[in-house]
């Protein structure tokens, strides 16, 4: 890679980890803007073989074998781009956190939109898998516990979850995070601590084991879903779409935690500027989905093109010889 090509993949690390800390798929985003393939089989190639390189020496041969400098770059791109927005959004939060939720429900719904475009006949089957899913997210969204917790387990699941908005496109990393009680915890706390010598301590506390988790779920669970949805594409889709949909009263403004219980206590919106100003939010929200939705499918059918005139040219040349 050169020195151009470098700072190309940074800045597009940079644009998928802003969208990692909010409920966008970076997965979707990796897409548009045309890393996710490679990205995914730079992973992929983090095997035994490619480790054993890195242990006896070889260097030059794991690079290559990885990808590992267009991987090491992508992922400082991500964690830049990550810690920049978190760092805003806790000043949003603590301002504005009525239009943030309003803004996360308008990104999340457009989501389920796109995600259920992605499948193609909806069978019974499919219904009903998503109608599970939507009921026990559901019900694990209203009896989740709403508290941060930093457990140093339950944050290395965190990760594990929290990931899968990296590799699954339409699927938010971020709002996993809401329905587990620790966005806050780990977004506008723990990322905007590690940036000050005087809280790096803590951030990094939270941090480590998140990250241990992350690592974990991209290099195993990149390989199980890429069978699910090679083998079982649209039911994975329907019960990751009902997990979403599901989940949207964990980011709905108009609650609060009771106190002394796991649960939460839902008001209806006040007829106020307020609420005008929150749907405003939530239709950008969904608006700017649909405008990355729109730019995924306008690249998926120009690399389609190009694949087949790729394909007709080598047709050509095999049939002159």
């Amino acid at each position: 890679m050169t020195i151009k090509q470098q700072i190309v993949v940074f800045f597009k690390g940079m644009a998928m980890g802003i969208v990692n800390v909010i409920p966008v798929s970076s997965g979707t985003v990796s897409l548009i803007i045309g890393v996710f393939e490679r990205f995914i089989n730079s992973i992929k190639s983090l095997n035994l073989k490619a480790f054993k390189l890195l242990f006896k020496g070889e260097f030059s041969e794991f690079a290559k074998k990885t990808d590992f400098k267009f991987l090491l770059t992508l992922i400082i791109g991500i964690m830049a781009g990550m810690i920049l927005t978190a760092i805003s959004l806790k000043a949003i939060f603590k301002q504005y956190e009525v239009y943030a939720y309003a803004f996360f429900i308008g990104l999340i719904v457009a989501s389920v939109v796109y995600v259920l475009g992605m499948i193609g006949k909806k069978t019974p089957k499919m219904i009903i898998l998503m109608l599970v899913a939507i009921v026990v997210s559901f019900y694990l969204s209203i009896k989740s516990n709403p508290y941060p917790n930093d457990d140093f387990l339950y944050l290395i699941l965190c990760g594990i979850i929290g990931s899968l908005g990296m590799i699954v496109p339409g699927i938010s990393g971020s709002h996993l995070m809401m329905v587990m009680g620790n966005y806050e915890l780990i977004v506008t706390q723990a990322l905007p601590a590690i940036t000050k010598l005087s809280t790096f301590g803590q951030g990094f506390m939270i941090l480590f084991p998140f990250v241990i988790g992350a690592v974990i779920s991209i290099i195993s669970i990149s390989y199980l879903l890429s069978w699910l949805m090679k083998e079982y594409r649209n039911e994975t889709l329907s019960v990751l779409s009902g997990f979403m949909i599901g989940s949207l009263p964990v980011v709905y403004p108009w609650k609060e935690v009771l106190p002394g219980m796991y649960d939460y206590s839902f008001h209806l919106p006040p007829m106020t500027g307020e609420f005008v100003l929150a749907i405003v939010m939530a239709v950008i929200g969904a608006a700017l989905v649909f405008v990355l939705s729109y730019l995924s499918k306008r690249k998926e059918e120009r690399l389609k093109r190009r694949a087949m005139r790729k394909a007709r040219r080598q047709l050509g040349m095999n049939n002159e010889e």
